[in-house]
């Protein structure tokens, strides 16, 4: 019959004693890592990044003394804490200068160079063509929108032919039109013009 240390013996097998072994060294390890720090021997330069959260941090401990200056963006605070940091709406301040109003000059003219509408101050039309509208003051330096459309002529609508219309600068201060037939030619047609100053 085999003694007991000797049946021991003859059941330990090398991969039983290394498993053994390092069992013992990791936890002898992680013991002399939790006894031997040191009190407040970890710092930043021990800390992964992101490594501690909100859930790792007391409440009340970080200070504004703990931030640098212009650390902490607007975006960072809290809806609630940017709220409070509103003030209230100041005084309305003092109204700027009055500009000056824009005026826009108007005439509906037939082909004939008749003006049954708008405030032109005249339309001279000597046959052709062409037709020269004067305002009250020089409209050269404003901006024209002439196109051709129907206009009153009298007690009938007068319906202008297919075509093309231009508007230009004139002399004394008035704008000079010209309207003409689809084929380029020129050709009576009655039209409007907007000039805005």
């Amino acid at each position: 019959m085999k003694r007991p240390l000797a049946r021991l013996r003859g059941g330990i097998t090398y991969a039983n004693a290394m498993s053994t072994i390092a069992v013992f060294i990791a936890l002898g390890g992680t013991t002399y890592a939790a006894v031997s720090l040191p009190r407040n021997s970890v710092g930043s330069a021990q800390i992964r990044s992101n490594a501690v959260g909100s859930s790792e941090i007391r409440s009340g401990s970080i200070r504004s003394s703990e931030l640098h200056d212009g650390s902490v963006a607007l975006r960072d605070i809290s809806k609630g804490a940017q709220a409070s940091l509103r003030g209230a709406q100041g005084p309305a301040g003092p109204a700027g200068p009055a500009g000056t109003p824009a005026v826009t000059y108007r005439v509906a003219v037939n082909s004939g160079g008749g003006t049954p509408a708008g405030n032109a101050k005249g339309v001279t039309h000597t046959g052709g063509n062409e037709y020269t509208v004067a305002f009250d003051r020089d409209v050269s330096a404003c901006q024209y929108a002439v196109s051709l459309v129907a206009v009153q002529n009298g007690p009938t609508l007068e319906q202008p032919p297919a075509g093309r219309i231009t508007a230009a600068p004139a002399a004394g201060g008035a704008v000079l039109v010209k309207t003409f037939a689809a084929d380029g030619s020129a050709a009576e047609a009655p039209f409007h013009l907007l000039v805005a100053c």
